[in-house]
C-alpha cells in the first residue's frame, strides 16, 4: 500500500509539471543574426522539447538598437512580445516606464541563482537595487590578429603587443605599401563609421589613458578633460600615419581584416568562433593593449520580461530565461559562439578547460573579465552615443581638433543629461 500511494504521488507530481504550463505560448525578441542565430535556434528548440506545456517562437528584431525603436513602437500599439533580448546598456530606457518586470520575486525562490552569476555581468542588469533581466550575451572586446601576417612580417605570432607603443611599433611594420605609396595591407583597423560600433571601440582607449567618459553618478559627460582629448589625438595620428585605414567602414574593415588586407584590430569576443570557423589564416587573440591603465569593454545583451505579460506567462518566461542561462547552456553558447559564460559554475567547471584545449582563443576573454568595464547606461544613451560618435568622426574628417570637437560634444551630452534629470 505503502508503495502504491508513493507510486501515485509521484505521478500527480509528474502531471502536475508537465500541465503547469499547459499550452503558454511565448514570443522571445533578439538581436542575434548570423554565425549566432544557429546556437541560439538549438538552444530554444531544446527548451521546446524539453518543456511540454511551453513553446517559445524566437523572432529576430535586427540590432539591439533596431531592437528598442521596435519595442518602443511596440508598446504603443500594444503588440509586445512576452521576453525580448536587449543590450545591456538599453535596459534602462524601459525600467524608466516600468515596461521590465523585476525578477525578484523570482529570484527569492532561488536564492542560490544570483550568487552563481559573475558579478559584474550581474550589475549590469540591475537598476536602483532590483534585477530586471538576467546576463546572457555578454561580451568584452579583444584584439584579433592574423597570426600568418605576424610571421610574415618577423614578428611572434604568439606575442600580441600589450602596450599602446608596441601596437604602433607592430602595426608600422604589419602595414605594406605598393611602390607609389599606397597601402595594400594595413597593420591597424581601430573602429571608424557605424555609430554605435565606433564609440564602443574608443571608448576604452579614454579609460586605458586614465580618462573617463561621465562622472559617477552620470550627470556630467567628462570627455572634454585632458585624458579624453589626448586619447583622440592619439587615435587620429593612427590614421594620420597611415597604419589605419582612415576611409572604411566597419563592415568593411571586417571584410578587409577577414581577407588579410588588415593585420589587427578591437571586435567583440562574440565573434570568436565565426572568426574560427570562416578565416583561411590563423586568428590570434589577447587582451587589448594598455596604455595608464588595462580596461575593455563589457557589452553584450540580457533578458527581460515584460511587464505587461500575464502571471501565467511570466513563470514560463521565467523558467525560460533560467534554463536559457543555466550552467550547462552558457558553456555551449560560449563554446559554439564566444559570449562570455555568465555563471561562476561554468568559469570554474572541467568543461571549460576542455573547450580551452579546443578553442585557446576562447580563453583570454575569460581571462580579461577582470578588466572589463560596463558601458554607460542612460535613457538617453543613444542620443548620447550618437553625438560622441559625431564628435569623432569631426575629427577624423579634418572638420574640428580634438579640443573643440569634444568641448562641444560635453556641452551638448551635458543638455541631454540634464534635460533627463528633470523629466
Amino acid at each position: 500500500m505503502v508503495k502504491r500511494n508513493s507510486f501515485l504521488i509521484v505521478a500527480v507530481l509528474l502531471l502536475i509539471t508537465t500541465f503547469a504550463f499547459a499550452n503558454v505560448n511565448l514570443v522571445f525578441w533578439h538581436s542575434m543574426s548570423d554565425y549566432q542565430k544557429p546556437a541560439l535556434d538549438k538552444l530554444v528548440s531544446e527548451f521546446n522539447s524539453t518543456h511540454p506545456g511551453i513553446h517559445v517562437v524566437a523572432i529576430y528584431e535586427g540590432n539591439y538598437d533596431q531592437t528598442v525603436t521596435k519595442l518602443k513602437t511596440a508598446f504603443l500599439s500594444k503588440n509586445t512580445p512576452d521576453i525580448v533580448q536587449l543590450n545591456i546598456e538599453h535596459l534602462r530606457i524601459f525600467t524608466a516606464n516600468h515596461q521590465l518586470l523585476d525578477l525578484s520575486k523570482f529570484l527569492s525562490k532561488d536564492p542560490s541563482l544570483k550568487s552563481d552569476f559573475v558579478d559584474p555581468f550581474w550589475k549590469t542588469v540591475v537598476i536602483n537595487g532590483k534585477p530586471y533581466a538576467l546576463p546572457f550575451n555578454i561580451s568584452c572586446l579583444m584584439l584579433f590578429y592574423n597570426e600568418d601576417l605576424f610571421k610574415k612580417a618577423g614578428l611572434d605570432p604568439n606575442k600580441a603587443p600589450k602596450t599602446w607603443k608596441e601596437m604602433e611599433e607592430v602595426a608600422k611594420k604589419l602595414t605594406v605599401r605598393a611602390p607609389n605609396g599606397r597601402a595594400t595591407q594595413y597593420g591597424l583597423f581601430w573602429g571608424v563609421s557605424g555609430e554605435d560600433t565606433a564609440f564602443y571601440q574608443f571608448e576604452p582607449l579614454i579609460w586605458q589613458n586614465g580618462g573617463k567618459v561621465f562622472n559617477s553618478s552620470m550627470t556630467k559627460c567628462l570627455v572634454d578633460q585632458p585624458p579624453a582629448v589626448e586619447t583622440l589625438k592619439r587615435w587620429k595620428s593612427w590614421f594620420d600615419e597611415g597604419i589605419s585605414p582612415a576611409n572604411m567602414n566597419y563592415q568593411e574593415g571586417i571584410q578587409a581584416f577577414m581577407m588579410g588586407k588588415i593585420a589587427m584590430g578591437p571586435m567583440t569576443s562574440g565573434g570568436i568562433r565565426y572568426a574560427l570557423d570562416n578565416l583561411p589564416w590563423d586568428l590570434g587573440v589577447a587582451m587589448l593593449p594598455s596604455h595608464k591603465a588595462t580596461a575593455t569593454t563589457l557589452g553584450g545583451g540580457s533578458l527581460a520580461i515584460l511587464s505587461n505579460v500575464s502571471l501565467g506567462k511570466q513563470k514560463a518566461a521565467w523558467e525560460f530565461i533560467k534554463w536559457m542561462t543555466n550552467t550547462k547552456n552558457t558553456l555551449y553558447w560560449y563554446e559554439n559562439t564566444g559570449y562570455l559564460p555568465v555563471r561562476k559554475s561554468a568559469l570554474s567547471s572541467l568543461q571549460i578547460k576542455l573547450i580551452w584545449k579546443k578553442f585557446p582563443q576562447l580563453k583570454p576573454a575569460v581571462e580579461a573579465i577582470p578588466y572589463a568595464r560596463p558601458r554607460p547606461v542612460n535613457v538617453d544613451i543613444i542620443e548620447i552615443r550618437h553625438t560622441l560618435f559625431n564628435a569623432i568622426e569631426e575629427v577624423r574628417h579634418g572638420v574640428k581638433n580634438p579640443q573643440q570637437a569634444f568641448d562641444d560634444a560635453a556641452k551638448k551630452v551635458d543638455e541631454i543629461l540634464k534635460s533627463e534629470r528633470q523629466k
